[in-house]
């Protein structure tokens, strides 16, 4: 099955929703899931490797260097990129990860959608 990423966006209500839950995040829990990307990555890679989880490989490893490596974020990014890093080591989110060629789309689409976010406001946090 052939899927192309850049067909799938977020609906005006997907995006009313995920700000939504992006406000209300909670930073304490910062620690725990920037101690599980390494390995969620490392299982990644050792899949069925499309452009789509390429994609998402590279987009996650972005926004984690961001935050492991510039301690003086403000809060209001610190919540973008934790937000999208939880969703994407959420294995029962929108659609499950366990679903073949499927299952990480819904995370793609989400850390893109943070990942371009960021980079048409700081775009200097991609130049590092």
């Amino acid at each position: 099955m052939q899927t192309h990423p850049e067909e799938f966006k977020l609906t005006k209500e997907d995006i009313q929703k995920t700000e939504r839950k992006i406000a209300a995040f909670d930073l304490s829990k910062e620690q725990s899931i920037l101690s599980v990307i390494p390995q969620k990555l490392e299982l990644l890679i050792k899949t069925n490797l499309n452009a789509f989880v390429v994609e998402l490989i590279n987009d996650v490893s972005r926004l984690y260097n961001i935050i492991m490596s510039l301690q003086d974020l403000d809060d209001n990014l610190k919540r973008r990129i934790l937000y999208a890093l939880d969703y994407f080591v959420d294995k029962d989110d929108e659609i499950p990860d366990e679903i073949p060629d499927l299952g990480y789309l819904d995370d793609l689409v989400i850390v893109r959608y943070i990942v371009d976010q960021i980079m048409s406001e700081n775009s200097e946090l991609f130049q590092a």
